[in-house]
Parts: structure tokens; sequence; C-alpha cells
């Protein structure tokens, strides 16, 4: 988000009881902000980056306020998640599994294929991933949820490289840059990640 390719157009503030502090005056963007960016060369493209919880009672007002600035004709919608993979429901064992592995769940009036198999019945997806999809559905916004089963609980470069499919899909190949040393640069943000939240450092 800091490559100067792309650039900070609104946020959305919210505080519930899941966020990490008392004070709901001075939150600050990793406490309590939904972040929307635009890509400088295509405009059209949004990307928002939730680094909040967002309670369900809070979830529709959030969905009408983010749909509702932007027109809906010729509009598709990406969603990329995680959840543990001891969340998956499958008859063998979780611990059999080739984790992390991504699902993937979509709208009716998603055509393009997707980049890996379809989340299997009984399982679900949650929170606001789940809330943006049934939205999609009811307005008839083609829309796709990638869900990353992961056997972490802080996301890691392996967990983030796990998304690497969906680069090759039709609505973000075009996006795509080659960029040297990417995997080195992702090294660094997730270990800087890791220092912050470790509470015996």
């Amino acid at each position: 988000m800091n490559s100067g390719v792309w650039e900070e157009v609104g946020c959305a503030k919210l505080w519930n009881e899941w966020c990490r502090t008392t004070d709901t005056i001075h939150l600050s963007p990793t406490e309590a902000f939904c972040v929307f960016y635009h890509l400088k060369s295509s405009p059209s493209v949004f990307l928002c980056q939730c680094s909040c919880y967002v309670a369900e009672d809070q979830q529709y007002q959030w969905l009408e306020k983010v749909f509702g600035s932007c027109p809906r004709k010729n509009m598709q919608i990406t969603i990329l998640t995680c959840r543990h993979v001891t969340d998956y429901k499958t008859s063998e064992s979780t611990g059999c599994l080739p984790s992390p592995f991504l699902k993937a769940l979509k709208t009716q009036n998603f055509r393009d294929p997707v980049c890996c198999s379809l989340l299997e019945q009984p399982n679900i997806v949650h929170d606001l991933p789940a809330a943006v999809l049934s939205y999609c559905q009811v307005w008839k916004i083609p829309a796709v949820l990638y869900l990353c089963y992961t056997d972490v609980m802080k996301l890691d470069l392996i967990t983030v490289e796990a998304f690497k499919p969906i680069l090759s899909s039709r609505s973000l190949k075009g996006l795509v840059k080659n960029v040297p040393q990417s995997t080195e640069t992702l090294k660094k943000l997730m270990t800087t990640n890791e220092i912050q939240s470790n509470i015996y450092t």
C-alpha cells in the first residue's frame, strides 16, 4: 500500500467490544479502521483493507455505507479471508490436510472460473466476508470469496503465498506486476508483524 501505486481515498471508523482499546475517541488505524484505496492507474479498482472486527449488528450499516457510495453496475468483488484449519469440516483428519489451502465460494452472477475448488458443505464462511458475499448475492453483484485455511494463528509468509493462484484470475491478472524480490519484501513485513505481536519480546 506504500508503493505509490495505490492511493488512500477513505476509511471507516468503528468501535465495538472486540476492539483492543477502551478509548473510543482516539482510535488508531490498526485498532478500528477499514481503509479504502484506489489504484492510481485505474481509479475504478478499489481495495478495502479491514484491520478491525466488524460486529454482526454493525455489518448491515457497514455494507450500506460502502456499497451505497459505489455504482453497482459493472462491479465485481473479490474477497480474501483466512480461517484456522480446525474450522474446516471434513471426514478426514485435519492433520492430514496440506495446510494452507484455498477454497472458494461465489455468487450466482459470478461467471469467471475460480482458481481453486469450491467450499464443500457443511462448511460456512463467517463474519464480514460472509456478509459481503450475501449482500452481493442479493443485489446480483458478481463476487467470489477465497478462503485460506491455515494452521497458524497470525498471518505468515506461507499463508500469504497460498493466495498466489488468485493473481492469475481474469479480474486480477491485468493488475499484477512482476516485482523482483517480492518474497523478500513479504518476509520483512511478516517478521515485523511477528515482533510487534510477540508479548515476550
